[in-house]
Protein backbone atom coordinates (compact mmCIF):
# COMPACT_ATOMS: atom_id res chain seq x y z
CA UNK A 1 0.00 0.00 0.00
CA UNK A 2 1.19 3.56 -1.00
CA UNK A 3 2.61 5.94 1.81
CA UNK A 4 1.52 9.45 1.73
CA UNK A 5 4.03 11.72 2.02
CA UNK A 6 4.43 14.35 4.56
CA UNK A 7 4.79 17.10 2.33
CA UNK A 8 1.54 16.18 0.02
CA UNK A 9 -0.87 16.10 2.98
CA UNK A 10 -3.70 18.34 3.08
CA UNK A 11 -2.83 22.23 3.38
CA UNK A 12 -6.63 23.10 5.08
CA UNK A 13 -5.58 19.92 7.56
CA UNK A 14 -2.32 21.24 8.15
CA UNK A 15 -3.46 24.39 9.47
CA UNK A 16 -6.48 23.17 11.61
CA UNK A 17 -3.83 20.72 13.29
CA UNK A 18 -0.92 23.84 13.35
CA UNK A 19 -3.96 26.22 15.10
CA UNK A 20 -3.29 23.91 18.19
CA UNK A 21 0.12 23.23 18.18
CA UNK A 22 3.00 25.70 21.00
CA UNK A 23 4.58 28.54 19.87
CA UNK A 24 7.99 26.76 20.07
CA UNK A 25 7.09 24.04 18.02
CA UNK A 26 5.77 26.14 15.66
CA UNK A 27 7.94 28.48 15.11
CA UNK A 28 11.25 26.10 15.88
CA UNK A 29 10.31 22.75 14.64
CA UNK A 30 7.52 22.43 12.43
CA UNK A 31 8.84 24.71 9.68
CA UNK A 32 12.10 22.07 9.27
CA UNK A 33 10.15 18.93 8.80
CA UNK A 34 9.65 19.97 4.93
CA UNK A 35 9.32 22.94 2.35
CA UNK A 36 5.39 22.31 2.31
CA UNK A 37 5.09 22.58 6.02
CA UNK A 38 7.21 25.52 6.47
CA UNK A 39 5.04 27.37 3.70
CA UNK A 40 1.68 26.52 5.56
CA UNK A 41 2.80 27.94 9.11
CA UNK A 42 3.16 31.03 7.64
CA UNK A 43 -0.64 31.23 7.21
CA UNK A 44 -1.74 33.51 9.44
CA UNK A 45 -4.69 31.31 10.84
CA UNK A 46 -1.86 28.90 12.45
CA UNK A 47 -0.89 32.00 14.84
CA UNK A 48 -4.68 32.83 16.12
CA UNK A 49 -3.03 31.66 19.70
CA UNK A 50 -0.74 33.60 20.90
CA UNK A 51 0.53 31.83 23.59
CA UNK A 52 4.13 32.97 24.77
CA UNK A 53 6.22 30.31 27.29
CA UNK A 54 5.39 30.83 30.56
CA UNK A 55 7.99 32.66 32.06
CA UNK A 56 8.26 35.26 35.27
CA UNK A 57 12.11 36.26 35.81
CA UNK A 58 13.39 36.42 39.36
CA UNK A 59 14.59 38.86 41.92
CA UNK A 60 16.33 40.71 42.84
CA UNK A 61 18.19 42.07 39.69
CA UNK A 62 15.01 40.26 37.00
CA UNK A 63 18.34 38.63 35.53
CA UNK A 64 17.33 36.58 33.17
CA UNK A 65 17.33 34.09 30.04
CA UNK A 66 14.32 33.33 28.16
CA UNK A 67 14.98 29.87 26.88
CA UNK A 68 12.60 30.39 23.40
CA UNK A 69 14.09 33.84 22.50
CA UNK A 70 17.41 32.00 23.40
CA UNK A 71 16.67 29.15 20.93
CA UNK A 72 15.12 30.95 18.14
CA UNK A 73 18.19 33.26 18.26
CA UNK A 74 20.58 30.38 17.75
CA UNK A 75 18.31 28.83 15.77
CA UNK A 76 18.69 31.57 12.99
CA UNK A 77 21.97 32.93 13.97
CA UNK A 78 20.99 36.19 14.80
CA UNK A 79 23.00 38.40 16.98
CA UNK A 80 21.09 38.91 20.43
CA UNK A 81 22.60 42.32 20.85
CA UNK A 82 20.91 43.77 17.78
CA UNK A 83 17.03 41.50 18.33
CA UNK A 84 15.87 42.49 21.66
CA UNK A 85 13.25 40.40 23.35
CA UNK A 86 10.64 43.17 22.49
CA UNK A 87 11.65 42.57 18.64
CA UNK A 88 11.48 38.69 18.95
CA UNK A 89 7.91 39.44 20.13
CA UNK A 90 6.85 41.77 17.69
CA UNK A 91 8.17 39.52 14.93
CA UNK A 92 5.75 36.40 16.59
CA UNK A 93 2.65 39.08 16.82
CA UNK A 94 3.15 39.94 12.86
CA UNK A 95 2.88 36.26 11.84
CA UNK A 96 -0.75 36.63 12.85
CA UNK A 97 -1.42 39.47 10.48
CA UNK A 98 -4.12 40.95 12.85
CA UNK A 99 -5.81 37.58 13.28
CA UNK A 100 -4.76 37.07 17.45
CA UNK A 101 -8.02 36.00 19.41
CA UNK A 102 -5.41 34.93 22.23
CA UNK A 103 -2.26 36.70 23.31
CA UNK A 104 -0.68 35.61 26.59
CA UNK A 105 3.07 37.68 26.88
CA UNK A 106 5.82 36.66 28.74
CA UNK A 107 7.10 38.07 32.07
CA UNK A 108 9.95 40.12 29.76
CA UNK A 109 7.63 41.82 28.15
CA UNK A 110 8.28 45.54 27.43
CA UNK A 111 6.12 48.87 27.31
CA UNK A 112 7.24 48.90 24.12
CA UNK A 113 6.02 45.27 23.25
CA UNK A 114 2.40 46.05 24.96
CA UNK A 115 1.77 49.24 22.84
CA UNK A 116 2.84 47.50 19.76
CA UNK A 117 0.05 44.53 20.51
CA UNK A 118 -2.38 47.19 21.40
CA UNK A 119 -2.67 48.13 18.05
CA UNK A 120 -1.98 44.75 16.35
CA UNK A 121 -4.11 42.65 17.87
CA UNK A 122 -7.44 44.50 17.48
CA UNK A 123 -9.60 40.91 17.67
CA UNK A 124 -8.67 39.65 20.87
CA UNK A 125 -10.78 37.51 22.97
CA UNK A 126 -8.34 36.22 25.44
CA UNK A 127 -5.38 38.74 26.63
CA UNK A 128 -3.13 37.53 29.40
CA UNK A 129 -0.60 40.11 31.11
CA UNK A 130 2.17 39.10 33.38
CA UNK A 131 2.95 40.61 36.86
CA UNK A 132 6.32 41.95 36.25
CA UNK A 133 4.42 43.91 33.19
CA UNK A 134 1.95 45.20 35.52
CA UNK A 135 4.45 46.78 37.56
CA UNK A 136 5.64 48.79 35.24
CA UNK A 137 4.44 52.53 34.19
CA UNK A 138 2.14 50.98 31.20
CA UNK A 139 -0.94 53.20 29.56
CA UNK A 140 -3.82 51.05 31.25
CA UNK A 141 -6.39 53.21 28.41
CA UNK A 142 -4.81 50.51 25.59
CA UNK A 143 -6.20 47.84 26.89
CA UNK A 144 -9.64 49.71 25.75
CA UNK A 145 -8.40 48.79 22.54
CA UNK A 146 -9.54 45.52 22.55
CA UNK A 147 -13.17 45.90 21.75
CA UNK A 148 -13.97 42.07 21.76
CA UNK A 149 -12.13 41.05 24.99
CA UNK A 150 -14.01 38.19 27.15
CA UNK A 151 -11.38 37.19 29.28
CA UNK A 152 -8.66 38.74 30.75
CA UNK A 153 -5.86 37.15 32.94
CA UNK A 154 -3.72 39.16 35.23
CA UNK A 155 -0.33 38.28 36.72
CA UNK A 156 -0.83 40.38 39.94
CA UNK A 157 -3.88 42.85 41.19
CA UNK A 158 -1.43 45.69 41.06
CA UNK A 159 -3.56 48.67 39.93
CA UNK A 160 -6.53 46.40 39.41
CA UNK A 161 -8.97 49.65 39.78
CA UNK A 162 -7.36 51.45 37.06
CA UNK A 163 -7.73 48.16 34.53
CA UNK A 164 -10.95 47.37 35.39
CA UNK A 165 -12.12 50.64 35.50
CA UNK A 166 -10.96 50.44 31.19
CA UNK A 167 -12.21 47.02 31.14
CA UNK A 168 -15.95 48.45 32.09
CA UNK A 169 -16.55 51.18 29.79
CA UNK A 170 -14.74 49.86 26.63
CA UNK A 171 -15.20 46.20 26.78
CA UNK A 172 -18.74 45.09 26.35
CA UNK A 173 -18.22 41.00 26.06
CA UNK A 174 -15.86 40.95 28.83
CA UNK A 175 -16.94 38.39 31.42
CA UNK A 176 -14.23 36.35 32.86
CA UNK A 177 -11.03 37.45 35.03
CA UNK A 178 -8.28 35.46 36.45
CA UNK A 179 -6.35 36.46 38.97
CA UNK A 180 -4.37 33.11 40.25
CA UNK A 181 -1.57 33.18 42.90
CA UNK A 182 -2.67 37.36 43.52
CA UNK A 183 -3.34 38.80 46.69
CA UNK A 184 -6.40 40.19 47.15
CA UNK A 185 -7.08 42.40 49.74
CA UNK A 186 -10.48 44.85 50.09
CA UNK A 187 -10.08 47.15 48.00
CA UNK A 188 -9.62 44.48 45.04
CA UNK A 189 -12.70 43.23 45.95
CA UNK A 190 -14.28 46.36 45.79
CA UNK A 191 -13.08 46.97 42.58
CA UNK A 192 -14.23 43.44 41.05
CA UNK A 193 -17.39 44.21 42.64
CA UNK A 194 -18.20 47.93 41.68
CA UNK A 195 -16.58 47.89 38.24
CA UNK A 196 -17.48 44.30 36.82
CA UNK A 197 -20.18 43.24 39.18
CA UNK A 198 -22.14 41.39 35.78
CA UNK A 199 -18.54 38.83 35.56
CA UNK A 200 -19.78 35.36 34.61
CA UNK A 201 -16.35 34.07 35.46
CA UNK A 202 -13.79 34.38 38.29
CA UNK A 203 -10.35 32.33 39.07
CA UNK A 204 -8.72 32.59 42.37
CA UNK A 205 -7.02 29.56 42.04
CA UNK A 206 -4.16 29.61 45.01
CA UNK A 207 -4.97 33.58 45.50
CA UNK A 208 -4.06 34.99 49.05
CA UNK A 209 -7.72 36.16 50.53
CA UNK A 210 -9.25 36.75 53.52
CA UNK A 211 -12.97 35.15 54.36
CA UNK A 212 -14.38 38.89 54.68
CA UNK A 213 -12.92 39.94 51.27
CA UNK A 214 -14.38 36.59 49.40
CA UNK A 215 -17.79 37.42 51.10
CA UNK A 216 -17.61 41.01 49.69
CA UNK A 217 -17.11 39.27 46.09
CA UNK A 218 -20.35 36.46 46.50
CA UNK A 219 -22.33 39.42 48.16
CA UNK A 220 -21.29 41.89 44.98
CA UNK A 221 -21.03 39.29 42.07
CA UNK A 222 -24.67 38.53 42.01
CA UNK A 223 -24.15 37.08 38.40
CA UNK A 224 -21.00 34.55 38.58
CA UNK A 225 -21.49 31.38 37.12
CA UNK A 226 -18.24 29.87 37.70
CA UNK A 227 -15.50 30.61 41.11
CA UNK A 228 -12.80 28.57 41.33
CA UNK A 229 -11.11 29.49 44.81
CA UNK A 230 -8.74 26.08 44.79
CA UNK A 231 -5.74 25.73 46.97
CA UNK A 232 -5.90 30.01 48.38
CA UNK A 233 -4.67 31.53 52.02
CA UNK A 234 -7.23 33.08 54.15
CA UNK A 235 -10.81 31.44 54.25
CA UNK A 236 -11.39 27.47 55.05
CA UNK A 237 -12.58 25.32 52.32
CA UNK A 238 -15.30 24.05 55.03
CA UNK A 239 -16.76 27.64 55.57
CA UNK A 240 -20.71 27.01 56.02
CA UNK A 241 -21.29 30.93 55.39
CA UNK A 242 -19.25 31.07 52.20
CA UNK A 243 -20.70 27.85 51.17
CA UNK A 244 -24.50 29.00 51.44
CA UNK A 245 -23.31 32.22 49.50
CA UNK A 246 -21.98 30.35 46.82
CA UNK A 247 -24.95 28.31 46.81
CA UNK A 248 -26.28 30.15 43.26
CA UNK A 249 -23.37 29.68 41.40
CA UNK A 250 -23.49 26.53 39.24
CA UNK A 251 -19.71 25.78 39.89
CA UNK A 252 -18.14 26.91 42.72
CA UNK A 253 -14.73 25.22 43.70
CA UNK A 254 -12.82 25.92 46.78
CA UNK A 255 -10.57 22.60 47.97
CA UNK A 256 -7.60 23.00 49.79
CA UNK A 257 -8.28 26.34 50.77
CA UNK A 258 -6.93 26.92 54.28
CA UNK A 259 -7.21 30.31 56.65
CA UNK A 260 -3.68 30.47 57.27
CA UNK A 261 -0.78 29.18 55.46
CA UNK A 262 0.53 25.90 56.88
CA UNK A 263 4.44 24.75 57.23
CA UNK A 264 5.51 21.93 55.42
CA UNK A 265 7.95 20.77 57.42
CA UNK A 266 6.80 18.69 60.92
CA UNK A 267 9.03 20.30 63.53
CA UNK A 268 7.57 17.09 65.72
CA UNK A 269 9.56 14.62 63.56
CA UNK A 270 12.82 17.43 64.64
CA UNK A 271 12.54 17.40 68.25
CA UNK A 272 12.15 13.59 68.21
CA UNK A 273 15.34 13.04 66.21
CA UNK A 274 17.47 15.92 68.14
CA UNK A 275 17.59 14.09 71.30
CA UNK A 276 20.67 14.95 74.02
CA UNK A 277 22.89 12.20 72.19
CA UNK A 278 22.32 13.70 68.85
CA UNK A 279 22.92 17.50 69.85
CA UNK A 280 26.05 16.51 72.38
CA UNK A 281 27.09 14.46 68.74
CA UNK A 282 26.16 17.30 66.57
CA UNK A 283 28.36 19.46 68.85
CA UNK A 284 31.53 17.15 69.16
CA UNK A 285 31.52 17.70 65.41
CA UNK A 286 31.18 21.39 65.66
CA UNK A 287 34.23 21.59 67.82
CA UNK A 288 36.17 19.04 65.78
CA UNK A 289 35.88 21.79 62.60
CA UNK A 290 36.95 24.54 65.00
CA UNK A 291 40.17 23.20 66.47
CA UNK A 292 41.02 22.03 62.68
CA UNK A 293 40.61 25.27 61.44
CA UNK A 294 42.48 26.70 63.90
CA UNK A 295 45.32 24.42 63.76
CA UNK A 296 45.51 25.64 59.63
CA UNK A 297 45.42 28.99 60.04
CA UNK A 298 42.02 29.39 58.49
CA UNK A 299 39.89 30.63 61.82
CA UNK A 300 40.95 33.93 61.85
CA UNK A 301 41.06 37.06 59.39
CA UNK A 302 44.36 39.93 60.23
CA UNK A 303 44.43 43.45 59.51
CA UNK A 304 45.72 42.85 56.10
CA UNK A 305 43.05 40.69 55.27
CA UNK A 306 40.32 43.09 55.90
CA UNK A 307 41.77 45.22 53.96
CA UNK A 308 41.10 43.75 50.79
CA UNK A 309 37.27 43.26 51.34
Amino acid sequence: MDQRRWENLDKDYLVKVFENVDMESLLLDVPFVCKSWHKVTLNPSCWKRLIFPEFEPEPPFYEFDYPIYDRFVSEFGLDSNRVSETAFIKFVVNRSQGNAVFLKLPGCSTIEAFEYVADACPSLVILGLPRCLLWKDINFDLIGKFKYLYMLSLGSCDKLDKILAVVSKHCKFFSHLTLSNAQIGKEEAMAITYLVPDIKILCLNRAQIDRDNLIILLKGCKDLMMLHAQNCIGFDEGDDEIAKLASHIAYFSCEGSKERFEFPFDFTQFDSYLTEDRFRELATMAAEVDEKEEADGEGELDGEEYSEL
